[in-house]
């Protein structure tokens, strides 16, 4: 989900090009553009106040036409009606876009407090969606929503030299505010809501959030803001012994980094020969591994003293622990594609600062990249108390595999995708037919048609003989993948300029059928042409 400004910094006075650059074309959860203001208004009130907040566009019709909607006296009672019914005090400003007036509705996120539409109904906002919650999912947004968030309340006591300074200042630039120093500790962690500013300084309002985000260490006021790692032998059941235990404390982003470190240290990897060099490939994609630290300490429950995250590896996993059940109305069966934020301070500075890239996006991304490299999908368990994510280091194939999948970058592959490129890779092609009998229920027409339109294959042949090959591109980004006695013959191409198949033959100390079949394949695969007939024939390179 992308961010919108705050209303306060929306020009005045905008170019048509300099809008939409501000704003984007497109809906999303904190974005809804209005023609007017219609009565369905009150839905999108009543849902971004339930969401993150937002702006409400007055003036930009469904296709996205400036239309014009200038702030008169009747839209701004009207919207302050509307806002009113729903219970929520809005923002309302007018902006000229290229001589035409807009208004502009902002939409405060809500908390401690359900709000819903005149006629009772509670609403979140989905995409550019806003979409009504039911049964459980409600009832448990309904809890969540009357507590008040952890990451709110206030610090016990307030000491601007227990703050990191270098801490701040990185969030600050990222911000788009100019660094500080020391003495203005209290104006920054407001300037990055992290504080409720108050007059005179020393009198404002610190909230836990920059505790966690900014303390050198939070621990003193939130004895659990730690993750403890611990690397185990064996695979269980048990405990099993440890080999090395820590525990990483400090602000957020530095937590952040030492627990990667650890991980990387102890998970493991695989290291292969590829061409001339050493390449290493990682046990876990890294940007899962890390997604799944920051949403453990990003979206913990900061109320439960004492707790903290937890990660445990093993030789076959690794299991990462958070405290606290899942927030709102977020359950095992929808948090690929739902978002809901139990600690919105503290994910805002962790995404200013590049740690979490769209809202709601990080759970499905996992999934994609342990999918790309052909490993099990993540695992989450829930319980009242917590959420653990279990990775595991399983794979449907071999490690030269992975690492021509890793060079190739397949990260937004699906893992039958990706399974059809390695079967291609491996045999010079594949087939319909064949993939057909492999993968009964995949729709391979569908699937070859999107690779071919992604650029990883290319078709070969027509209708009952067709194959597919890997594409210049594919062979380009990550080389021919071919097995060993394919490669060795294009190397020979390559050094003499030409090759006849009883010369093939020779080289790799097998039959001339043989060797005729791998040559045609490379022709097949776009990577050599034939010249001449039958014992005549030459393959040259293309």
């Amino acid at each position: 989900m992308a961010t919108v400004p705050q209303i306060g910094e929306v020009p005045g006075s905008l170019t048509q090009d300099a809008f939409w650059e501000l704003f984007g074309h497109v809906e999303h959860a904190q974005l809804d553009f209005k023609r007017g203001v219609a009565t369905d208004v009150c839905d999108t009130i009543a849902a971004m106040a339930m969401t993150e907040g937002g702006l409400i566009v007055h003036g930009v019709d469904d296709q996205r036409r400036i239309v014009a909607c200038p702030l008169s006296q009747n839209t701004q009672d009207r919207i302050t009606r509307i806002a009113m019914e729903c219970g929520v005090d809005v923002q309302i400003r007018e902006v000229t876009v290229a001589d035409l007036g807009l208004t502009i509705t902002a939409v405060p996120a809500v908390r401690g407090r359900i709000v819903t539409t005149p006629d009772g109904r509670l609403l979140r906002r989905v995409g550019g969606d806003s979409q009504p919650l039911r049964g459980d999912a409600m009832a448990r947004f309904v809890r969540e929503r009357e507590q008040r968030t952890a990451e709110d309340q206030p610090a016990v006591t307030f000491d601007p030299s227990a703050f990191s300074v270098e801490a701040i200042n990185e969030a600050l630039l990222a911000d788009g505010h100019p660094p500080i120093d020391a003495a203005r500790v209290p104006r920054a962690l407001a300037d990055l809501r992290v504080a409720i500013a108050a007059s005179p300084p020393l009198d404002q309002r610190v909230l836990r959030a920059a505790v966690v985000l900014f303390a050198r260490d939070p621990r003193d006021v939130l004895r659990g803001a730690a993750v403890q790692l611990v690397r185990r032998s064996g695979t269980g059941p048990g405990t099993g012994p440890s080999i090395e235990r820590t525990e990483c404390a400090g602000p957020l982003a530095e937590t952040i980094a030492c627990s990667m470190d650890f991980i990387s240290r102890h998970g493991g990897g695989l290291e292969v020969v590829a061409a001339d060099r050493r390449e290493a490939l990682p046990a876990y994609p890294p940007t899962v591994v890390r997604e799944a630290v920051v949403n453990a300490v990003a979206h913990r429950d900061y109320g439960l003293a004492g707790a903290t995250v937890d990660v445990t590896m093993w030789d076959d996993r690794v299991e990462v622990r958070s405290p606290g059940g899942l927030p709102g109305h977020i359950t095992v069966d929808n948090m690929r594609g739902e978002h809901y934020s139990r600690n919105p301070r503290i994910m805002r500075v962790l995404k200013t600062l590049g740690y979490v890239e769209e809202y709601g996006e990080g759970v499905d991304r996992m999934f994609r990249e342990m999918e790309a490299r052909l490993m099990e999908p993540p695992t989450f368990e829930a319980t009242a108390d917590s959420v653990t994510v279990t990775l595991r280091n399983r794979v449907l194939v071999d490690v030269d595999d992975q690492l021509w999948l890793n060079q190739l970058g397949a990260d937004e592959l699906g893992r039958d995708e990706a399974r059809v490129l390695v079967a291609a890779r491996r045999g010079g092609g594949v087939t319909p037919r064949a993939l057909r009998a492999w993968m009964a229920e995949a729709d391979i027409d569908a699937m070859l048609a999107r690779l071919v339109s992604k650029g990883l294959l290319r078709r070969v042949g027509v209708r009952g003989g067709s194959r597919y090959v890997l594409s210049d591109k594919t062979i380009a980004q990550a080389g021919t993948g071919l097995p060993d006695d394919r490669q060795t013959l294009l190397d020979e191409i390559r050094h003499r300029g030409s090759l006849s198949s009883a010369e093939g033959a020779i080289l790799i100390d097998r039959d001339v059928a043989y060797a005729r079949r791998l040559l045609n394949e490379l022709v097949e695969a776009g990577l050599v042409r034939a010249r001449g007939r039958t014992r005549a024939r030459r393959y040259h390179l293309d």
